[in-house]
């Protein structure tokens, strides 16, 4: 007994902690959780009976707390689930839209693919050519210039001394002068400027190829969200049904509480009236202390349940959806196996890492291409006055073409290693598919057991709390003793929680299936 609490409690407990293991289907008739009331009501007017043609000498008392004034009252059945104030209620539906809405983990999945995006599109703008302005600002050490002449030797100048006198010399002096003057092809003072354009004509398929890895990785990005919002409604199916569940557990044993106290103001009226032993009373003591730490212990797990609810929605909230399931068949195991290798975003994303790995490898042949671009240039100077400017053309244009024939970039490890990576991931690919399709069926038979497990649980509920009304009266009679009573309670409360674990498993399940094969509007469908 309590194994199956602790296992319980943990159960709810690890609602929290955000998708939470494989767990089973939905799909049994529905049968009230709490049907605990009808169990009282029915002892109670049991035991009333009872009392009433009890002989005078052996008064059984009745089930009513007023018969014992001295004796240890019920507690109050307030229900001390954490409900935060002014807390909004909210559907599953409706949180997931707020989880939509406002959940930072998605945000940065969507900004991740707003990124994506502009790399691709800068990656085709690669194949537009690239213009640029330059200009520079040069003091050279002197002044650039350039003499046609010589200087003449001694006897050069005496024979040109000699005819200064005549047309000759004159001539001749004026040449020689000429000649030496220094011709000025640049100013110590230079400025240089252009107006560039280069534009690749072939680049070994490096921009076609580049372009097309960006798009991919877009697609991938796109991909990412998608697995990220299958995931977060995973969670969020196990944190908000955790939180409904230990609310329900919660209910079950304060119902249990009520059902303990009454017994043990029951026993003590009995003790008085010397029809049982000191003994019985304690054991009624015992069970109704346990069943108020018991009470402690699942308020804490659901202040965590309902903590771990409102952190992921960052909002305060009060689930409304109920722990039940529909009776609406599933789809065949084949559907779900096919839905999945055909739309789970994961596989989806390990085929576009492919396809990029083929672009990579096909990248890696540029590098052996040659190079070929086309360019032209507008010049322009301020040595308007010297040789170089006036000589200097104001424009070109012209192709250039470039083929690397020894490199240190390891061209030839580059290619291998892009082929390498292709089969890498084609080998994953291979293995994910046989996970994923393992892990669709596993699932598929989970939910389906969960379903069927939580449909026969009503009989166990029913039982439960026909044999504690049994074991009341029999208890009143003195046919009984306090420890089968306690029993009894025990068996009923076992029966609820298992029960409404088993719907908790069932719901969680089929959120996994359905998350795993892409379907999970369908989800509401099966809810009740």
């Amino acid at each position: 007994m309590s194994f199956l609490w602790r296992a319980v409690l943990l159960c709810a407990m690890s609602a929290g902690a955000l998708n939470a293991a494989l767990l089973p289907d939905l799909d049994s008739p529905k049968t009230d959780s709490f049907e605990t009331n009808s169990f009282e009501t029915d002892s109670a007017t049991s035991e009333s009976t009872q009392a009433a043609e009890s002989t005078p000498q052996n008064p059984a008392p009745a089930e009513s707390t007023e018969s014992a004034p001295a004796t240890k009252q019920a507690e109050p059945t307030e229900s001390t689930t954490p409900q935060p104030q002014e807390s909004a209620a909210l559907d599953i539906k409706s949180a997931w839209q707020k989880v939509l809405d406002s959940s930072e983990a998605l945000k940065a999945q969507r900004l991740n693919t707003q990124r994506a995006d502009k790399l691709s599109l800068g990656a085709k703008l690669s194949f537009l050519p690239e213009i640029n302005a330059s200009i520079s600002y040069i003091h050279f050490g002197d002044t650039i210039e350039a003499r046609l002449g010589r200087e003449l030797s001694a006897q050069e100048q005496m024979a040109l001394q000699a005819m200064q006198g005549t047309l000759q010399g004159q001539l001749l002096n004026g040449l020689f002068t000429s000649l030496n003057t220094p011709i000025r092809i640049a100013n110590q003072d230079t400025m240089l400027g252009a107006l560039n354009i280069i534009y690749p004509l072939y680049t070994g398929g490096a921009r076609y190829h580049g372009a097309k890895i960006a798009a991919i990785t877009a697609k991938d990005a796109k991909e990412a969200y998608r697995l990220k919002t299958l995931a977060s409604f995973e969670e969020l199916v196990g944190v908000y049904y955790g939180a409904v569940l230990s609310s329900e557990v919660l209910g079950v044993l304060e119902q249990i509480k009520e059902s303990s106290a009454l017994h043990y103001d029951n026993a003590l009226q009995l003790q008085k009236g010397g029809q049982i032993a000191r003994i019985e009373v304690l054991g009624a003591q015992v069970a109704d202390d346990k069943a108020g730490n018991r009470i402690k212990e699942a308020t804490n797990a659901s202040e965590i349940a309902y903590l771990a609810l409102q952190t992921a929605l960052s909002q305060d909230i009060t689930p409304i959806s109920k722990l039940a399931i529909s009776d609406k068949p599933l789809e065949s195991e084949e559907h779900y196996v096919e839905r999945a290798l055909s739309a789970y975003p994961a596989l989806k994303s390990l085929d576009l890492k492919i396809d990029s790995a083929k672009q990579g490898k096909k990248l890696a042949i540029a590098p052996f291409l040659p190079k070929v671009a086309g360019m032209g240039s507008y010049i322009f100077s301020d040595n308007q006055n010297t040789l170089l400017g006036n000589n200097l053309p104001t424009w070109f244009v012209g192709v250039s073409a470039s083929i690397s024939l020894i490199t240190p970039s390891a061209r030839i490890q580059r290619y291998q290693a892009a082929k390498i990576t292709q089969l890498e991931l084609e080998s994953l690919r291979a293995q994910a598919q046989k996970d994923l399709a393992l892990l669709v069926r596993k699932t598929y038979k989970e939910a389906v057991y969960a379903r069927s497990e939580y449909a026969s649980l009503a009989s166990s509920v029913e039982l439960a709390q026909e044999n504690l009304k049994l074991q009341n009266q029999a208890f009143k009679q003195g046919l009984a003793t306090s420890a089968q009573v306690v029993d009894a309670q025990s068996s009923l409360q076992s029966a609820l929680i298992e029960r409404q674990t088993s719907c908790y498993k069932a719901i969680v399940a089929l959120a996994k299936l359905l998350a795993l094969s892409d379907e999970i509007d369908k989800f509401y469908e099966y809810q009740k």
